[in-house]
């Protein structure tokens, strides 16, 4: 598609990369340092968006964990491995849930047949840090993404009419994230490298 040539996909294209390598990385030495313990359990990343069809999530990180791409519709996107969720819910439980959303809003449908994205314009780069909330047994990780830069995390709730309804809505009980210059620093990429540098010698290369 064009889109994959455009500069707003550019725009982010390093940091997905860049971030996918480390989570990989990362999600892989904590399966092996978690192999024993049996109070976790990886489980899959689903997000959906509530902000209307003139939007849509790019991508997102849940603890480092990567998400695929929400569209327009609104519904679900991608299923991704992997998150590390323990057994049993605890109080206090958080995750630190990274979005950027591409506002359509002032798109120009000729220039995108023709394969110019310019209209298609930043909605925003966001991080917060969001309670899970309460759940009797774990199950996929849903992060649910709402307009004014607003999340909710909930696990083993994604179905439309369950917990939370489908389609565009507000929910003022959603954590309210920061706005931010980029998905991740350049100082985060570089402690990201050193860790996995020091995994990849503990435990060998996980390719």
């Amino acid at each position: 598609m064009h889109f994959f040539r455009s500069a707003f996909f550019r725009r982010w294209r390093v940091y997905l990369f860049v971030s996918l390598l480390f989570t990989g990385l990362t999600a892989c030495a904590h399966l092996k340092e978690q192999r024993t313990n049996t109070d976790f359990l990886p489980v899959s990343v689903v997000g959906m968006q509530h902000m209307g069809p003139d939007f849509n999530v790019s991508d997102f990180y849940i603890d480092g964990a990567a998400g695929g791409n929400i569209g327009r519709g609104g519904g679900g996107g991608s299923s991704m491995c992997c998150a590390n969720l323990p057994r049993e819910w605890r109080p206090g439980m958080s995750v630190v849930v990274r979005w950027s959303v591409g506002d359509w809003n002032h798109e120009n449908r000729a220039e995108i047949e023709a394969g110019n994205y310019k209209s298609v314009r930043s909605g925003g780069v966001y991080k917060a840090t969001v309670p899970v909330e309460k759940y009797d047994k774990p199950g996929r990780l849903y992060a649910h993404f709402f307009p004014g830069g607003k999340v909710r995390v909930l696990v083993g709730a994604g179905s439309p009419g369950e917990e939370i309804p489908y389609g565009p809505h507000d929910d003022p009980t959603a954590t309210v994230g920061v706005r931010m210059e980029a998905l991740f620093s350049k100082e985060e990429l570089e402690k990201s490298r050193r860790e996995n540098d020091e995994r990849r010698k503990k435990y060998g290369d996980w390719r």
